[in-house]
Order: structure tokens, then sequence, then C-alpha cells
């Protein structure tokens, strides 16, 4: 009988939206060698890992994957209609030729892919028997799809897996997360095998169209049930860390917020960091000013612009972003141990994957959180690849304050940025840009080797700008006060031209002169006038 040429839409476009969605995440490399992959290829790739593996006296259970092989081979059979002119036929079994090459270095990864592959041709070998009579039907076409989505579905998660850097390092633990999911694929192939029966059967249209909505609002329901089961985990052993590392991160947040809010507070004072040739090449996502030190005397507005720069990068997305501030605020934050917890703690927050990596090694592990662990767990966590391998990941780390640091672990400090990213640039797919601000920076030194500077010191032309706006912003609140002083609009533009020469550069010279003018009681013009000279 030849094949049907009705064709179902939704049918159409449910396989193409999981045909889109596996697609963006394989590499442009990945994708090339996958093309026109034929089931004959993927049979032959097989045999040829049970060889490899044979020559390196390991016998795998290569024979778990003969009945995914015939599933696909008479599943292919039944969606054949609904991918004729597009190349998503070739992606139900195309990822396994690639994902059995890679996984085979790892004889525990490897089991458990086979075994889930074997899993999933199981629930396929039931279209052995499929009445292609019911090639046209819109429902069966609709039900089909579905077969394709959770096949694609496990080829993402696996082929994630297996090409993400360190990948035998955070197989177990991100394994275990995704046999939960899995399990619901199973569940959902199996259920599907009954509508396929009934919407086949005349007598069973009713009881079909009724199992199928029973079957949606099951899917509904059973991920909802999954991200949530997952996000208290994730949660539970999030806080597990912390309490590990017993590490406050209200302190970083409260430094940050109050550095943040004295930026907004002066709002155009530290736009222009934004333009500087450095700065904005380092801001970039790619792989150019990777280690960038700016140098600037103190007071002279560091962590604002420090503060700015991270505020910017989050509110673009475009990279992960790990800022650390040291201050005598909270002596701690000054510690070598703690700006690490801090950069590790910030590393793992988004990343279910890699809290999970880190609570096996932490607390289930029970190892003590030295700082030789803790650096070891980063430069892992540095060299981890995108969920997606087909892009780059970025992180900015920033470090400031690094001059409230002891001197002997300041030298520590940025021996192991320097480390981290190198881990990054290992992994050949995470790109780690670090800036520290600090004072002492000088060219040609063991210090600035291999890293790019940007002085404030050259930058007086910009700095004398935004110390005017600053001025006039602040003075502009004491204007009614100064008025009662019969200080006249030149005596305001004379005092603020002082304290922009004499501040020479230092906000925080000239935000201490502004608030003793603020703050202080004054009988006459000569002494308002005179206070700018303390």
């Amino acid at each position: 009988m030849p094949l049907s040429t009705r064709v179902s839409l939704p049918a159409r476009r449910i396989i193409e939206a999981a045909f889109r969605d596996l697609e963006k995440v394989v590499s442009t490399e990945d994708r090339v060698g996958l093309e026109n992959t034929t089931l004959e290829d993927v049979r032959d790739a097989a045999h040829l890992v049970q060889n490899q593996l044979a020559a390196r006296q390991w016998g795998p259970n290569m024979w778990l994957l003969v009945p995914l092989f015939k599933g696909l081979e008479h599943y292919s059979k039944t969606i054949e209609v609904l991918c004729n002119g597009t190349p998503y036929l070739a992606w139900i079994w195309a990822p396994i030729k690639l994902i059995l090459k890679v996984s085979s270095d790892c004889v525990e990864a490897f089991e458990k892919i086979i075994r889930a592959y074997s899993r999933i041709g199981e629930c396929l070998l039931r279209f052995r028997e499929f009445d292609r009579a019911f090639f046209d039907n819109t429902n069966v076409q609709q039900t089909l799809a579905i077969f394709y989505v959770d096949i694609l579905k496990f080829h993402k998660e696996a082929y994630q897996f297996v090409r993400r850097s360190y990948w035998k390092v955070f197989f177990m633990n991100s394994w275990g997360r995704f046999e939960r999911r899995f399990e619901c694929i199973i569940e959902d192939l199996k259920i599907h095998e009954d509508l396929v029966d009934k919407t086949c059967n005349a007598i069973n249209i009713t009881e079909a169209r009724k199992m199928r909505e029973k079957i949606e609002s099951w899917r509904q329901q059973s991920n909802e049930k999954l991200a949530k089961d997952e996000a208290q985990l994730t949660a539970s052993q999030y806080r597990a860390i912390i309490g590990c590392l017993e590490f406050g991160e209200a302190d970083q947040d409260e430094v940050f917020s109050s550095i943040a809010s004295g930026a907004a507070e002066t709002a155009g004072t530290s736009s222009w960091i934004f333009n500087q040739k450095k700065i904005r090449c380092w801001m970039r996502c790619n792989r150019e000013s990777i280690f960038l030190l700016l140098n600037g005397c103190p007071g002279s507005g560091k962590s604002v612009l420090s503060a700015q720069i991270a505020t910017f990068l989050r509110a673009g997305g475009h990279s992960q972003v790990v800022a650390h501030f040291c201050t005598y605020q909270y002596q701690t934050s000054c510690e070598y141990n703690r700006i690490l917890h801090s950069i590790l703690i910030q590393l793992i927050r988004s990343d279910t994957d890699l809290i999970a990596h880190v609570w096996d090694r932490l607390v289930l592990g029970q190892n003590a959180a030295s700082s030789r662990t803790i650096e070891e767990l980063i430069r892992e966590l540095m060299g981890a690849s995108p969920t997606a391998p087909s892009q780059t990941k970025y992180i900015h780390l920033i470090l400031d304050g690094l001059d409230e640091c002891e001197p002997k672990q300041q030298e520590r400090i940025l021996s192991i940025l320097e480390k981290f990213v190198a881990a990054a640039e290992r992994s050949g797919s995470t790109v780690c840009k670090v800036l520290v601000p600090g004072r002492a920076f000088r060219s040609g030194t063991k210090t600035t080797r291999n890293k790019h500077i940007v002085s404030l010191s050259d930058e007086k032309e910009n700095i004398n700008k935004a110390m005017s706006h600053y001025c006039d912003s602040q003075l502009a609140t004491l204007r009614p006060k100064l008025l009662e002083m019969k200080i006249t609009d030149a005596d305001w533009q004379a005092m603020q031209q002082r304290i922009v020469v004499k501040a020479d550069g230092m906000f925080l010279w000239a935000r201490l002169v502004l608030e003793y003018l603020n703050t202080n009681m004054f009988c006459k013009r000569e002494e308002v006038l005179l206070a700018v000279d303390v």
C-alpha cells in the first residue's frame, strides 16, 4: 500500500518543534557529522564501539541495543509520511552514533545509556504490527508524533551529558537527576502505546478522545510535579552547601546593595566607564582582554565602578557574573577562604547539576571544606561547559577591594584567579574573564604579567566630568541652605571647581567635604566658602 500524502499539520509542527529543540543544543561540527546518517550507519558505529571495547578487555551488553534498532526501524516506517521533505526522520537515530562513541570512554556511563536506550526500544517494538491503513488518521499521526518528541528528548539529555566538559566528573549526579525525567518519558511512551491502539480501533474512537484528554492532563501534572520535586531537592542541597561552608550570603548582598545604592544616588557619574576602550573589550563576550587590572588611588570610586559594571552585565544576561567585594566593614570578606566560598556559591547558584555535584563532594562525601578542596571544585566548575554544548559559556568575575586583604594573601588570590582562568580555557567551551580593581598595579611586574591595565590616573578628563556632575547634584540639595548664606551662582561655581581640583580624582574626599557642608552649621558666608578648603 503506498504511503498516504495526507499529513496532519499539528503532528508535523510537533515533530518540527522537537527537532529544533534538539538541533539548537548540538554543536555545528556534530550537526554536520550527523546529517544524512542512516540507521545502518548507527548499527555499524555500534559494532565498531563494541570491537574497540573488546580490545580493551571489556565486553559491554551491546545486545541491549538490538530492541532499539528493531524498534526504530518499525517506528520510522510509521512516521515517514510526516517527515517527507525534511531532515527530521534521521534524527530519531543519528545522535545515538555520537553518544555511544563518546560515552564508551566511561564504563558506568556507557552501561546506563545503553540500558536506557534499550527500554525506549522495547516501547517501539509494538510498531512492527502497526496497520499502515491508519496512516491517514490525523489523530494517529498526532499520537505518533509524541513518540518522536520523547525519543529526541532523551537524545538531547544524553547528548548534553557527554558533550559537557568534565562530563565524567558530573555524570553520576546529572544522570541521577535525569533518571526521574527518563521514567516519565518511558511512562509517556507506554501510555501512548495504548492510545494508538484505541485510536486505530473505530469502536473506541470516543474512548480514545477521552483518553487523549486524560493523557494531556497527566503530562502537564507530571511535568509540574517533576519540576517542583527537582526545585525542592536543589534548594535543599543548596542550603546544605551553605551550611557546610558556614557562608553568610547576606553580608555580600548588603555590601553590594550599599555600593549600588550609592551609585544610583549619583547616577551619571560612572557611565563613562562603559566607553573606556579596555573596559568595553573586557565586558564583551569574547576571548579578548581576559584578565584586566583597574588601577586607582584609594577613594577614587573603584568599588562604585565595579558595582556599576556588575549591574550592567547582569542586566544584559549574556554571561554569568560573579562579583565579590572585600571590605573592612565585614572583615571576613577579606579572608582567602571566604573569597573562595563566595565565588563557589555564585558559580553554582543557577545550575542544578553543579549544585548536585558540589553537594555530593562536600555534604554527601563529608569532605572537609579546605581551601584546596574549594580551589579544586571551582576549577572543575570553571571548566564545566554550558548545558547546550553548541554554546560558549562566559563568566565575568569581579574581585573588588583586593587592597583590603592581607599583603601575603593578595598574591595568592591573584594566582588562584589565574588558575581559574586557565581551567576555563582548557575546557574549550568556557571563557572566564577577570577584573581586579586595586591601587598598586605597576606595569612590568610579576603581578601584571599577561594582564591588561586600566589606570584611572589616565582618565582625568572623564573623572573630572563625573566629579563635577557629582558635586553639582549634591550641592543642589544644599541650595536652600546656601542661599540663606547669600551664596551666589558665581560662588556656587567656584566652590564646585575647587572641590573637583582639590579632590584630584578622589570621590571619597569630595563626599566628605559635601557631607561637612551639609551637617555643619555656618553663620557667615565666608565660613561656607572656606569650608571647601578644610
